[in-house]
């Protein structure tokens, strides 16, 4: 009998054409500026994407399975206990209104409990970053993206840890729950100073991204992952118009605050 499995479906118009989109697919140093902060790669039916989130020089290597530039793409992707099963990324490109509709199936999650961890968090994985993906198309099509990250691993209670970091009375001052997609508001940072943001993203309890004017039109994200067992809260600041020293001096301070708090009510390991 075969396995019963469960798929991520997302759909996006982008104002960009399907080269455009293309290229920010395929292209390691386009893919850099909007996904993965590390990325190689070998393009064609035989080549593949190599893709990094971190500093340890490890990249989770993509096989593509299909190639037909600016229409369809798919390609390897290695997911669940020990990373030993392939679930495919395949994605479709179409011309739509003037801009490109971008089709994404990420198919072979397993229906058991074991999986629920890792497909809950690709699926709110793949909702940030291809709003991200239409982000950069629309806005800064072929600038660099700077970016620096700060991750807490948490022992403590979760909801306490994440309202200490964002949240109504946190270190970066905002209510969440009480915004929407969209909606503009005043962040308060750790600093005390105040930003003029917009929500980009937010699932509550585990993610929270937003567009702030101190990062000039940047993003922050704020997002609660599990790997191993072991849950950490992850900061990211990105910027396509600062440059990596300016956006590191400004965050430093801030990440911080955040390590101090958290250390405070004995919620975050060393």
């Amino acid at each position: 009998m075969s396995e019963k499995t469960r798929n991520i479906v997302r759909e996006f118009r982008i104002d960009a054409t399907p080269a455009e989109v293309w290229n920010a697919l395929t292209r390691a140093t386009e893919i850099t500026r909007w996904f993965a902060p590390f990325a190689e790669t070998q393009p064609g039916a035989d080549g593949h994407i190599s893709l990094s989130w971190n500093f340890d020089g490890l990249m989770q290597k993509c096989p593509i399975r299909a190639w037909t530039p600016e229409e369809h793409l798919n390609m390897g992707w290695r997911a669940g206990p020990g990373k030993g099963r392939e679930v495919p990324v395949d994605i479709r490109l179409e011309r739509a209104d003037g801009g490109t509709l971008l089709r994404l199936v990420h198919s072979g999650f397993l229906s058991d409990a074991s999986w629920d961890e890792e497909f809950e968090s690709h699926g709110r994985g793949w909702s940030y970053e291809l709003r991200s993906l239409k982000y950069y198309l629309e806005n800064f099509l072929g600038k660099n993206r700077q970016h620096v990250v700060k991750l807490f691993p948490i022992t403590g209670d979760l909801k306490e840890a994440w309202s200490t970091a964002i949240g109504s009375s946190g270190a970066f001052m905002a209510d969440p729950a009480s915004l929407e997609e969209g909606n503009r508001f005043e962040l308060r940072l750790p600093s005390g100073d105040l930003t003029a943001s917009r929500v980009f993203y937010q699932v509550a309890g585990t993610d929270f991204a937003f567009v702030s004017d101190i990062l000039q039109g940047g993003l922050f994200r704020f997002a609660l992952e599990t790997f191993n067992g072991q849950p950490e809260i992850w900061i990211w600041a990105f910027s396509w118009q600062l440059a990596q020293r300016q956006l590191e001096q400004i965050t430093q301070s801030w990440f911080m605050e955040v390590q101090r708090r958290l250390g405070e009510l004995n919620i975050v390991s060393a």
